[in-house]
């Protein structure tokens, strides 16, 4: 799970940290998580952090307890789809500003232009994936 996540731009632990809450049967502590990766207690808060700003980890209170908890969010699968869709719409505004400054001529419009229809492509095919999986959530079980 940490080699997978590191592809969307989490780091190797937070991957880990996914993995467990992915398989957990309850919330999980962050001393919990700590003892079972066998990590610093630091880099479970900062890998943390970078988990709930991505909305792929949720934080939950227990009944009677001090201490916070995590879950794996409800809402991972879209929102991972989310931050591909976004790193998609990068490329294709960086291939877009590139070819502002190319000659009609130049050997690397066509290049561009391929990145453009390319991440066009990408784009709406992740847009009807999105639909597609948050239309199966609305279904009652």
């Amino acid at each position: 799970m940490g080699l997978h996540f590191e592809e969307y731009g989490i780091p190797r632990i937070g991957g880990k940290i996914l993995g467990l809450l992915l398989i957990a049967s309850r919330p999980v502590s962050p001393e919990e998580m700590a003892e079972v990766l066998q990590v610093s207690r630091s880099s479970i808060s900062t890998n943390l952090r970078t988990l709930l700003m991505a909305g792929l980890a949720e934080r939950v209170s227990l009944p009677g307890e001090r201490s916070d908890y995590y879950v794996f969010s409800d809402e991972a699968w879209e929102n991972s789809l989310e931050m591909r869709l976004e790193s998609i719409q990068n490329l294709r505004e960086m291939a877009e500003e590139g070819l502002q400054g190319l000659a009609d001529n130049h050997p690397a419009r066509q290049r561009m232009d391929e990145i453009i229809e390319w991440t066009d492509l990408l784009e709406k095919s992740y847009e009807k994936i999105l639909q597609e999986w948050q239309s199966r959530r609305e279904i009652p079980a």
